[in-house]
């Protein structure tokens, strides 16, 4: 994720990070270079829902908590959100805000970056999006650790911890994607990015994973939804950026694996994944997200 300064790269040494990796893991795989196709092509189906559960999820975030600001409606903040504006309160509701209506930013913005066209075509776009997308989700994160420490978010300790330490790392893999991009090490930034990108959807994960446990359970289950504690919420809460991690960095191996066999393996767990993403974000769209949206 470039930061500042960056401007003064030369574009030889912002070229496509992706190109990039695959050139040296195929370098350091001569044995057996088979299976980056299928590799490439899972990650892109995954790429394909998870960028269109994002884009409803942006638009629902601007369609609801978006107009109601616009309108000065807080009523429509705590329909949709407990605890989303408390009257006498105005620096923790403008935390609160600054959270949620930034979040559409990351939501829109953020798989922008993992387009390879973009970056070998459009540099200046991908490096001004990044600046954006990085900064913006740095701002969200500090402002979900201050809603934490204000109590702001329901799910009981355990969820409040797994989502701080979500926050933490993002914080901490955000700074160390722009110290590489300053750095000009183009194969340890894009590692790094894509490890803030997961973190930074960790939100949407929990989302569309809470809507796919309801959806196959056929009601709610494992939790009380109106204090959101449960064994099912904590493990979600966990899930929601331990998961995503352990997937990406089973990608990141299998690139640079030097038998085909395990590129084959992680090609088929990102088809699998695309599977489950697909439905949780379905689910998450047409129960919550887009009726909301026709309410407004």
């Amino acid at each position: 994720m470039p930061g500042h300064g960056t401007d003064a790269l030369p574009l030889q040494t912002l070229r496509d990070p992706h190109a990039d990796a695959l050139v040296h893991a195929r370098r350091r795989a001569p044995a057996s270079s088979g299976g980056f196709s299928a590799l490439r092509y899972a990650a892109a189906a995954w790429w394909v829902v998870a960028f269109a559960g994002h884009l409803v999820f942006g638009a629902y975030i601007l369609g609801t908590y978006g107009v109601g600001t616009l309108h000065a409606n807080t009523a429509t903040w705590n329909q949709l959100m407990p605890f989303g504006h408390v009257a006498d309160a105005p620096v923790g509701n403008a935390v609160v805000a600054i959270h949620v209506l930034l979040a559409a930013i990351v939501a829109l913005c953020g798989p922008l970056q993992l387009i390879p066209a973009l970056r070998r075509h459009a540099p200046w776009f991908h490096r001004w999006n990044g600046r954006i997308y990085a900064t913006t989700a740095i701002i969200v994160g500090i402002a979900g650790l201050a809603m934490i420490g204000n109590g702001r978010i329901l799910g009981g300790p355990w969820v409040a911890a797994s989502t701080a330490i979500n926050g933490g790392l993002l914080l901490a893999c955000a700074a160390l994607a722009w110290r590489r991009a300053r750095a000009r090490d183009s194969i340890a930034h894009r590692r790094w990015a894509l490890r803030t990108f997961v973190l930074a959807a960790g939100v949407w994960f929990f989302r569309i994973g809470m809507a796919a446990w309801i959806a196959i359970n056929g009601g709610i289950v494992g939790f009380d939804p109106r204090t959101m504690q449960g064994p099912a919420l904590t493990a979600l809460s966990i899930g929601e950026w331990v998961v995503p991690l352990l997937v990406l960095e089973a990608y990141l191996r299998a690139e640079r694996a030097r038998a085909a066999g395990g590129r084959y393996i992680v090609a088929a767990l990102l088809l699998a994944m695309a599977v489950v993403t697909g439905y949780g974000a379905y689910r998450s769209s047409m129960g919550t997200w887009l009726p909301l949206l026709h309410m407004v």
